[in-house]
C-alpha cells in the first residue's frame, strides 16, 4: 500500500476533519430534530390531556382571545348552548354568535329588546368579573362568570343552575302556600271570633240588664254563673285572637310611659276578692320600685300578669298566692314573680306549659278548663318585649312563674294620668244604634237606659246615613258588618254628608266583633272616633258613649275636638 506524504497527506487530513465536522453537525441536527419531534409529541399529549380534563369538567368553559374570538371551549359549553353549537369555531367572535342566537330566539330575555339586550351582554363581556344569570330558550338557567387572562383574553365559566332555580321556585311556592294557609287560618279565627262574639254580646248584655231587675237570691246565683261563663268564653276568644295575631306576625308592641308600681297594683287588685273567696292569702310586694316612670307596653305587661295570677288562683285551693317585683342589680331589668301553693307540676314538664294547646297534665284541662293558649301567648309577648318567662314547680308543692323584662326609665316626667269617669250629660242623649242584629240593638238600648239615653235603632248603614240626614244625634254606635251598606262605608258617607250639608260632626263609636288591628285602623281611617269590641260590658259602653258625647259637645261649642286616639290604639294592640 502506497502511503501519502507531503502536501497530499495534509490535504487528506484536512478533508477528513471537514468530513468529521459535517458528520457531527448532521448528527447534532438529527438529535435536535428528534428532540423537537419529541417535544411536539409531548406538547400534543399535554394539550390532549388538557382538552380531556377541560371536557370532563361539569361546568361549561370557554377561552376567548383579546379580540373576543373563540380559542377553546369544552363539551359542556357546547351542550349548554346546543342551539348555537354549529356556530362555534376557532376565530369566530362571541359577539357574532350572540347576535345570531338572538335572531334565532335562543335568549327569551332578549325578545322585544334585542339590541338593548346585546348591548348589555357585550358590556358585561367588556367588563368581566360580575356574575349574572341567563335564561335559555329551553327553559334552563345558566350562571355566567367571566375573568380576564394575563394576555387580555377572557376565560368564561358557565354553570347550569336550573335545578337550583327550580328548588328556589319550589321553596317560594311552598312559602307562599304556607303564608296563604296562615292567612286563611288567621281569617278563619277572626271570622269564628266575630260569629261567636256577636251572640255573646247579646248574652252578656242581656244578663247584665237582667241583673238590674228584681231577682231572688237563687236567680242571682244563676245569673252570676251565666255572666261568669260568658266572661270565660270571652277570655278564650281573646286568646284565640292573640294567637292568630302572633302566628301571622301582626301583633305589635307599643312603648308608653307608665308607673310600674301602679300597674302591678291595678293588675293584682281584681284578684284579691277571688283569692279571698277561696280562703287564700294574697300578697303583692314591690320590693324595689323604680324611681320614676318606665318605658314599655303596659297593656301587654298587664295581660301577662293577669294570666299568671288567674292561673295561680285557679290551680290553688289552699295556702297563698303572691306577686313580687324586684329590680335586678340596679339595672333596667325587673323580675316579676308569681308564686302559688297549688297543684304544681313535675319539674320536667315546665317547658311544656308554654306549648300551644298543651298543659303539663292533660287531666288539668278537663278539671279546670282552658284552651292551653295563655302561657304560650305570655311567652311570645315577653319575647316581643325583649324579656323572657320561665316556670318552676313541684307536683303538689306549688309553682313559680318568673318574668324578666327590660323596663328602662322613661323620658317623660310623669306617666299620663288615668282617665277619670266621664261626666253625666246635662240632658238625655240621643244615640243612633246601627246594627243588623236585633238582639244587639236591644242590648245597646237596655244598657243606655241606665243613663237615660234615647236610642234610635236602624238595621244597616244606609238607614244610618238617612237617619243622620233627617235627625240630630249626640252619638252614633256603628257595627261594621251590615247588609246593604257596611259600617265603614256608612261612616265615610256620614262624614261626607256633614261636609256637604254643613252639619256638626257626629261622634261615631264603632261597636263591633271585628277587633283585629286592621279593623281598628280601618275604622279610624273611615272617620270613627272610637272602637269598642263586642262583647261589651255595660260600664265600658256607657263610658265610651259619654266620652264621645262630651267630645262632640266640646267641638260643637267651639272647643278643640278630642283627637286623643289612645282608645283606638289600645284596641289595636289588644
Amino acid at each position: 500500500m502506497t502511503g501519502f506524504s507531503g502536501p497530499r497527506e495534509d490535504a487528506r487530513r484536512s478533508w477528513l476533519q471537514r468530513l468529521r465536522g459535517r458528520l457531527a453537525s448532521l448528527l447534532a441536527s438529527l438529535d435536535a430534530a428528534k428532540a423537537l419531534k419529541l417535544a411536539e409529541q409531548q406538547a400534543q399529549r399535554a394539550e390532549a390531556r388538557l382538552r380531556e380534563a377541560i371536557n370532563v369538567l361539569p361546568e361549561g368553559l370557554v377561552f376567548l382571545d383579546p379580540e373576543g374570538r373563540y380559542v377553546l371551549w369544552n363539551e359542556k359549553y357546547a351542550e349548554i348552548y346546543h342551539r348555537s353549537a354549529d356556530l362555534f369555531c376557532e376565530g369566530a367572535k362571541l359577539a357574532d354568535t350572540l347576535r345570531v342566537g338572538v335572531a334565532r330566539g335562543d335568549y327569551p330575555e332578549a325578545v322585544g329588546r334585542e339590541e338593548a339586550w346585546l348591548a348589555e351582554r357585550l358590556a358585561l363581556l367588556d367588563n368581566p368579573g360580575q356574575r349574572h344569570q341567563q335564561r335559555l330558550a329551553d327553559g334552563r338557567w345558566v350562571m355566567i362568570e367571566e375573568r380576564r387572562t394575563s394576555d387580555g383574553g377572557t376565560i368564561g365559566l358557565r354553570v347550569d343552575i336550573t335545578d337550583m332555580k327550580d328548588q328556589a321556585e319550589a321553596l317560594r311556592l311552598a312559602l307562599e302556600r304556607a303564608e296563604t294557609a296562615s292567612r286563611a287560618k288567621s281569617d278563619f279565627l277572626a271570622n269564628v271570633s266575630h260569629e261567636i262574639r256577636t251572640p255573646l254580646n247579646g248574652v252578656l248584655g242581656l244578663a247584665e240588664a237582667l241583673g238590674r231587675s228584681d231577682l231572688d237570691a237563687r236567680q242571682r246565683d244563676m245569673l252570676r254563673a251565666i255572666i261568669s261563663s260568658a266572661a270565660a268564653l270571652d277570655g278564650i276568644l281573646a286568646d284565640l285572637l292573640d294567637y292568630s295575631r302572633l302566628d301571622a306576625g301582626r301583633l305589635a308592641i307599643n312603648e308608653d310611659s307608665f308607673d310600674l308600681a301602679d300597674l302591678v297594683e291595678q293588675a293584682a287588685a281584681p284578684f284579691a276578692a277571688a283569692a279571698s273567696a277561696k280562703g287564700l292569702s294574697f300578697v303583692v310586694a314591690i320590693e324595689t320600685p323604680p324611681a320614676g316612670p318606665v318605658r314599655g307596653d303596659p297593656v301587654r305587661l298587664r295581660q301577662i300578669l293577669t294570666n299568671l295570677l288567674s292561673n295561680a288562683i285557679k290551680f290553688t285551693s289552699e295556702g297563698e298566692v303572691s306577686l313580687s317585683v324586684v329590680r335586678i342589680n340596679r339595672s333596667d331589668r325587673y323580675l316579676l314573680e308569681v308564686r302559688d301553693s297549688g297543684i304544681g307540676f313535675e319539674p320536667a314538664e315546665g317547658e311544656r306549659l308554654f306549648n300551644r294547646f298543651e298543659q303539663a297534665d292533660g287531666s288539668i284541662t278537663r278539671r279546670f278548663g282552658g284552651a292551653g293558649l295563655g302561657l304560650s301567648i305570655c311567652r311570645q309577648l315577653a319575647e316581643l318585649m325583649g324579656g323572657e318567662i320561665s316556670a318552676e314547680g313541684r307536683l303538689g308543692r306549688g309553682a313559680r312563674f318568673t318574668l324578666a323584662l327590660p323596663l328602662p326609665p322613661s323620658d317623660a316626667r310623669d306617666p299620663e294620668p288615668a282617665e277619670g269617669p266621664p261626666e253625666a250629660p246635662a240632658r238625655p242623649l240621643r244615640v243612633l244604634v246601627a246594627d243588623d242584629n236585633a238582639i244587639n240593638r236591644k242590648v245597646a238600648e237596655l244598657i243606655l237606659e241606665a243613663i237615660g239615653a234615647e236610642t234610635v235603632a236602624v238595621e244597616d248603614g244606609r238607614q244610618a246615613v238617612a237617619a243622620v240626614e233627617r235627625e240630630t244625634f249626640d252619638v252614633a254606635l256603628m257595627d261594621l258588618q251590615m247588609p246593604n251598606m257596611d259600617g265603614l262605608s256608612a261612616t265615610r258617607a256620614i262624614r261626607t254628608l256633614e261636609t256637604r250639608m254643613g252639619l256638626p260632626r257626629l261622634p261615631i263609636v264603632v261597636l263591633s266583633a271585628n277587633v283585629m288591628r286592621e279593623h281598628v285602623a280601618a275604622s279610624a281611617e273611615a272617620g270613627a272616633d272610637d272602637h269598642v269590641a263586642k262583647p261589651v260590658r255595660a260600664e265600658t259602653l256607657i263610658k265610651a258613649v259619654l266620652k264621645a258625647a262630651s267630645a262632640g259637645a266640646a267641638t260643637a261649642a267651639g272647643g278643640a275636638p278630642d283627637t286623643d286616639d289612645r282608645s283606638v290604639a289600645n284596641q289595636a294592640g289588644a
